[in-house]
């Protein structure tokens, strides 16, 4: 019967045995995993931040540029207007008190012009470049072109999309409504100096330079709605990396969730089963009879 009793043992320390290695292999498992998996984590965390705040950068610049759109927009109708204005005084029939009355309804439109080329968005005036903090025109009559320039900064401000590419994210008034010449005369496509002569033009009876006032304004309007197109490319741009960070976000959350979920969760359930088949084995060897040689010599 000794044999007998010895197998038993065999048998029960062998599975224990094997349940145990088990247990370590689950465990030396998890730790050699965690530096790995907690390194990819930290990453994918750290991408999803800078994602995040791409994206609030980005709908920021959306509401700018489409309020600089916006305003390219409304400057453009009141610039028609103007021109139609400008095609009333060179009739032939309009007496000079008409034309004078024309002239004042174009410096009313003249001066809304300048007005929206101060418009602020999220606390930035969008027109003035760099220098944001203000407008970089103002009404000024006594000037040849009608406008008082308050600075003369280009706009360096690039925005970046979630792949890391930089673009730049305006355009100033000056660019759009004041080109000069290299000399620093105004070129045939400035807005303020068409508007300015069309003005002059009809308040003093000339009708040979209505005409002319007529075509220049004509030809700044054209100058002005290839710069707006700019700002159509910009929010085309704006709405296609949103986009974007949406679709990596969405990937970046769904990896996240199954490095901490998954993958450590499924590691600990079975060393949590291991662990319970062994109190188990424990359990049921505690419960055998206990058989000496003693019982079998009496």
């Amino acid at each position: 019967m000794i044999p007998f009793i010895n197998s038993a043992g065999q048998v029960f320390l062998a599975n224990l045995t094997q349940i145990q290695n088990g247990n370590q292999r689950i465990e030396e498992q998890l730790s050699s995993d965690a530096p790995d998996q907690i390194t990819q984590l930290l990453q994918l965390q750290s991408q999803l931040a800078s994602n995040n705040q791409v994206q609030t950068n980005l709908n920021s610049l959306q509401a700018g540029a489409l309020g600089a759109d916006n305003s390219i927009t409304s400057i453009l109708q009141l610039v028609n207007q103007a021109a139609s204005l400008g095609a009333q005084g060179a009739d032939t029939t309009t007496t000079p008190q008409t034309r004078q009355q024309l002239a004042q309804q174009v410096q009313t439109i003249f001066d809304q012009v300048v007005s929206t080329t101060q418009t602020v968005v999220n606390g930035e005036y969008i027109f003035s470049g760099d220098a944001n903090q203000g407008p970089e025109y103002q009404v000024d009559p006594s000037s040849s072109n009608g406008v008082d320039q308050l600075s003369n900064t280009l706009n360096t401000s690039t925005a970046q999309d979630v792949n890391g590419n930089t673009f730049l994210t305006g355009l100033t008034a000056g660019q759009i409504f004041d080109p000069r010449n290299a000399d620093n005369s105004y070129a045939p496509d400035n807005m303020f100096a068409a508007l300015t002569s069309l003005y002059q033009s009809l308040n003093t009876n000339n009708t040979a330079g209505i005409t002319t006032a007529i075509a220049s304004v004509q030809t700044a309007s054209a100058y002005v709605n290839v710069q707006q197109g700019f700002y159509g490319a910009l929010e085309n741009r704006i709405t296609n990396s949103l986009s974007t960070a949406t679709t990596q976000n969405i990937s970046l959350t769904q990896q996240i969730a199954s490095i901490q979920g998954t993958n450590f969760a499924e590691a600990a359930t079975q060393l949590t089963q291991g662990q319970t088949a062994l109190q188990a084995a424990l359990q049921a060897q505690s419960k055998v009879p206990t058989t000496s040689l003693f019982d079998f010599l009496g």
